[in-house]
């Protein structure tokens, strides 16, 4: 007796069958015309919405009536759009997921009068869209853990909201060549009444959230990249890896306690910026200029930059004979100081504004401060290469010989400290731009 294996057929619904075939005629105006529709073979059919797609089907069923293998072979790219092959409750969930997270809107949007009155979604409630994201979640988590190799870093940073604190912790790894950093986790880190937010605290959250949500184990993980805080430094010595410190956060250190003799004088500029933000001066200024008065922020150092520049900006357009502001001005001493702050500070500025850029390796943040520490020797403590704020200075001091393509003055400790990514370490390079001439550069430009 012969065995034949069933035919399986693709289970398209008359609307996707339609949809894929079946466009709606316009007129001269480029209005849709209701109820006629054209076919791709240039065929127009008159369907009526109490019909349903009878009309449509019937058509497709005698002049393609290998409707299915076409629609199995074709692609994104040739159908223009998925949409024709999902369900409509699932569009109508995902318009609203994403409307309300991409806009930061409160989850009740979903249920608020007005926006189901001006919307083509269905309303929806808010369990179900809670139980949608939720469903997403998983799924996003099982394709991340599809995707994460057997060794990977982990890049994390805390923040507090509401006085909760919160922990994002991110994965970084290559595929192909390309570096991949997925969102792990962004969850609070305390939620028993026996939890505190130690080293050990947080080395209990990522051996917990790593083999639960993604299958690996915190053993995997090959080195740290976060903050260079007690804590921070203290955990990747408990997880025996490497901890990479923001190099932001080290340089955030040095001009803060380097500023430090400037505080008189900062303050004077603060109590001025204060005054000048009172209704009055306001609007005196605003007849003058539309240059605002900058209030600092005492954990930035790029605040107080921007407090001063503008301080020097408004000078000219203040009445410095105005009873009500007279008392404020920093007396010509301190404006002579000030200025020297700011010569200091925009190249510091320049070096920041190249930390936040997505190519830089560690050998341009070893160069770039060196460029530093070569006017300002007081930032040893916290950018110098051997600084006692650096967790791991062999490794850091290793990555930087090889980036630079230095791998014969390796040091047996540099060595050491690379053993774990020798696999996958590849000397590289340095390479240089010229710049143009005639044209003022940065300081990391010069450097």
């Amino acid at each position: 007796m012969a065995l034949t294996s069933r035919v399986r057929h693709a289970n398209f619904t008359p609307a996707q069958v339609s949809g894929f075939y079946f466009r709606p005629c316009r007129d001269d105006h480029d209005e849709v015309i209701d109820e006629y529709f054209r076919c791709r073979c240039g065929t127009v059919r008159k369907q009526t919405r109490r019909n349903g797609y009878s009309n449509l089907m019937q058509h497709i069923r005698r002049e393609h009536p290998d409707y299915e293998a076409v629609m199995l072979a074709a692609s994104t790219a040739e159908t223009g759009s998925m949409l024709n092959y999902v369900r409509q409750s699932a569009l109508n969930v995902y318009g609203w997921m994403d409307w309300i997270l991409k806009n930061n809107l409160p989850l009740s949007f979903c249920e608020n009068r007005a926006a189901s009155r001006y919307t083509k979604l269905d309303p929806i409630c808010v369990e179900t869209l809670v139980s949608a994201m939720d469903s997403l979640t998983r799924v996003v988590e099982r394709s991340i853990a599809a995707e994460l190799p057997d060794r990977f870093g982990l890049l994390f940073d805390g923040c507090t909201h509401a006085s909760e604190h919160f922990v994002a912790v991110f994965a970084c790894y290559e595929i192909d060549g390309v570096r991949k950093t997925p969102l792990l986790s962004m969850a609070p880190l305390l939620e028993a009444l026996d939890d505190d937010l130690s080293a050990r605290g947080h080395m209990e959250f990522l051996a917990n959230m790593l083999p639960r949500d993604f299958g690996k184990q915190l053993s995997q993980c090959l080195f740290l990249v976060a903050d260079n805080c007690a804590v921070n430094r203290l955990l990747a010595t408990l997880m025996g890896v490497p901890l990479i410190g923001c190099a932001s956060h080290r340089l955030n250190l040095a001009v803060q306690a380097d500023m430090e003799e400037f505080g008189p004088d900062l303050d004077l500029v603060q109590s001025l910026m204060l005054k000048l933000r009172t209704i009055s001066q306001s609007a005196k200024l605003r007849i003058k200029t539309g240059l605002r008065p900058v209030i600092r922020q005492d954990t930035r150092w790029g605040s107080t930059f921007a407090m001063v520049n503008r301080y020097f900006q408004l000078l000219e357009h203040l009445d410095k004979n105005d009873d009500a502001l007279k008392d404020f001005f920093p007396p010509a001493a301190a404006t002579r100081r000030l200025r020297g702050l700011v010569k200091d500070l925009k190249k510091v500025e320049s070096v920041a504004k190249a930390l936040q850029c997505s190519e830089i390796t560690m050998l341009d943040v070893r160069v770039w401060f060196d460029g530093l520490l070569s006017i300002k020797p007081q930032y040893e403590r916290y950018i110098g290469p051997q600084a006692a704020i650096v967790h791991s200075p062999d490794f850091e001091a290793a990555r930087v010989r090889v980036l630079g393509g230095q791998t014969s003055r390796l040091t047996r400790g540099e060595k050491a400290a690379l053993q774990p990514f020798c696999s996958s370490i590849a000397e590289e390079q340095n390479s240089s731009n010229e710049s143009s001439d005639g044209e003022e550069r940065s300081f990391v430009e010069l450097w």
